[in-house]
């Protein structure tokens, strides 16, 4: 398989990275509010982490198939032995169902990112009000109520579409024969089935909270933003 895959899983996993990398501090114990189930049993650093593996599973696929075992020195330990089992996996290519999900998780990234960019020092993973908290409604919250949303959703999509659907990398490459792969592959989709979930849920708990908290400024808002994740949709 041609080493121009690989940019295309960087940008992905690229995309994932960006859309958590918030500047802004977390907020106080006293700015928390009541965890929702996916903040109490699933964190940001869960999702990034059942990105990247399949990201970088592949990505080490095609890149030892360019590599000769032979040459790799016996003191590496376990150097030469990976190699083999990536080398004996079957790489895929380039398909436009990957295109499109690549498309899907790097834009879904630089929306989150925009939007945490847009927030400032309001931003959170938890559900919070921060101290003197004010409502946001320029950039992409003029478009839609909660665009940080559509972003995680675009990306939970690409991440299960483009590992879990026929003829992609993790069907084909015969990587769900080497012992527990099917299990941690079990339980990468539910992580982002969850993640899909909490992206359609939980705009629907923020808004009774800003609606509590801003009262006739957030309904005037929701007037001219009618919609929470996909304009026209949602």
């Amino acid at each position: 398989m041609s080493l121009l895959k690989i940019p295309f899983l960087v940008a992905s996993a690229i995309g994932v990275h960006i859309s958590f990398a918030a500047s802004s501090p977390p907020p106080s114990s006293e700015e928390k509010l009541k965890p929702t189930m996916m903040e109490t049993y699933f964190g940001s650093a869960v999702l990034q982490v059942s990105a990247y593996i399949p990201l970088s599973a592949e990505a080490a696929n095609i890149i030892a198939m360019h590599i000769d075992p032979s040459k790799i020195p016996a003191g590496i330990y376990g150097a030469r032995r990976a190699v083999q089992l990536l080398r004996s996996l079957h790489s895929t290519p380039i398909t436009p169902t990957f295109l499109a999900c690549n498309l899907a998780i790097v834009t879904g990234g630089m929306l989150r990112s925009y939007c945490i960019s847009t927030l400032g020092k309001f931003w959170s993973f938890q559900l919070s009000l921060r101290k003197e908290h004010k409502l946001v409604t320029s950039g992409p919250y003029s478009v839609v109520r909660h665009p940080s949303y559509t972003g995680a959703l675009l990306q939970s999509v690409g991440i299960i579409v483009m590992y879990g659907s026929p003829g992609s990398w993790m069907w084909q490459s015969g990587i769900l024969q080497v012992p527990l792969m099917t299990a941690l592959a079990i339980i990468g989709g539910l992580i982002h089935t969850l993640g899909i979930w909490g992206s359609i849920n939980r705009p629907a708990i923020e808004d009774r909270i800003m609606q509590g908290a801003m009262g006739e400024e957030w309904e005037n808002w929701a007037e001219k933003v009618k919609y929470r994740l996909l304009p026209g949709v949602y």
